[in-house]
């Protein structure tokens, strides 16, 4: 730990945290004080890090220890903030347990293409019947056109109806179309209610139309759906339009787990990272400590639909008020496999209020 006196000369810093074995670097951080000696212990009480904790813990289970150097010292908050942005992008988010890149990130590392078709995209101006379909969790910046579409053509919890008035098919992500392609034929697949389709790039002269195009203006904000229609020929009333919510997906999902299912929607949107997700689940709620302890897993709600599925660890009771949090990590895959997208609105009432609800408990 730091003494009163190196901590008062050291002002803000960036460090990271390595592992013993090969001293392979996992996480880079900014703080003051005996920040880094928290983290490289796991004691950071706010930390929702759910892949950083499971290093350290792991790293801890083997009797070993994080870790952790000081990297530049002696800096203001704001130029901590950009140090650190700046050696995330060096060493690489993908070799990192970093949850999100740092700060000022929209000026980090980006590919020239990729920098102007964020801040040069047109607004889309829509003259096709086209289906629109979010893939920004499975997006890179660096996939083809065939990874793009095989990103985008299966499996959707949609209407066949209504995805066959389309002409084209808009690969969504954070608002910019990023493939168009024409559906030949649609199908159900084998073993749920959820629909794909085969089908070929666009022609260049609807590519020209769409790619690239920008169509934020017409994304519902805070809406789950990755899904999307555009009917040109009742634009005004179908631009808007959302998958209906009796579309039998799977049948109704039962869950057999004990199991405590929280609905998140007031602070959810569109392109969260798992993190996040779990920030957003985990407290604060009126829930009962005893009941909380006895359950497998905490599923994440988002209209009606499960985002994600966390198994706590622990709960606790917040120092200021009765409300109870939980400390997890994400849930087996095999579990998350079982209900990620599954809808569970028949277990909720018409008008349900309460974000929290009790299963097999």
């Amino acid at each position: 730990m730091f003494s009163p006196l190196t901590q008062e000369k050291i002002g803000y810093y960036v460090y990271c945290l390595n592992y013993p074995d090969t001293g392979e670097t996992f996480y880079i951080g900014k703080g003051k004080g005996n920040r880094v000696f928290s983290h490289a212990n796991g004691n950071l009480e706010s930390d929702s890090n759910i892949e950083k904790i499971e290093v350290i813990n792991s790293i801890k289970s083997r009797g070993q220890k994080v870790e952790h150097w000081i990297i530049r010292y002696g800096m203001s908050e704001k130029e901590a903030f950009e140090v650190e942005a700046a050696l995330i992008d060096f060493v690489g988010l993908d070799n990192l347990s970093n949850c999100v890149k740092g700060h000022s990130i929209e000026r980090g590392k980006i590919s020239c293409e990729e920098l102007d078709i964020l801040l040069g995209a047109k607004k889309i101006e829509i003259q096709d019947n086209v289906m629109t379909i979010k893939i920004n969790a499975k997006y890179r910046s660096d996939m083809n056109e065939q990874e793009i579409y095989e990103a985008t053509n299966k499996w959707w919890k949609a209407n066949q109806v209504n995805a066959e008035k389309a002409d084209y098919v808009l690969s969504i992500h954070n608002g910019i179309v990023r493939g168009v392609f024409k559906p030949i034929a649609w199908f159900k697949a084998e073993d749920s209610n959820r629909i794909g389709f085969e089908g070929i790039p666009a022609y260049d002269l609807i590519k020209e139309r769409y790619l690239h195009r920008s169509i934020e203006e017409f994304i519902v904000k805070g809406n789950a759906n990755p899904i999307q229609y555009f009917f040109v020929n009742n634009f005004k009333e179908s631009y808007n339009m959302q998958e209906s919510d009796d579309i039998n997906d799977d049948e109704e999902t039962r869950i057999e787990e004990k199991a405590i299912l929280i609905k998140i929607n007031a602070t959810y949107r569109d392109g969260m990272t798992k993190n996040e997700i779990y920030t957003a689940t985990r407290g604060k709620w009126k829930l009962s400590l005893i009941k909380a302890q006895n359950a497998e897993y905490v599923f994440s709600i988002v209209n009606g639909t499960i985002m994600e599925v966390f198994k706590p660890l622990s709960w606790s009771k917040c120092t200021d008020s009765e409300r109870i949090f939980f400390d997890g990590i994400l849930a087996p895959e095999v579990i998350r496999e079982k209900y990620l997208d599954k809808s569970v609105k028949h277990l909720y009432s018409r008008g349900e209020a309460n974000p929290c609800k009790y299963l097999n408990l």
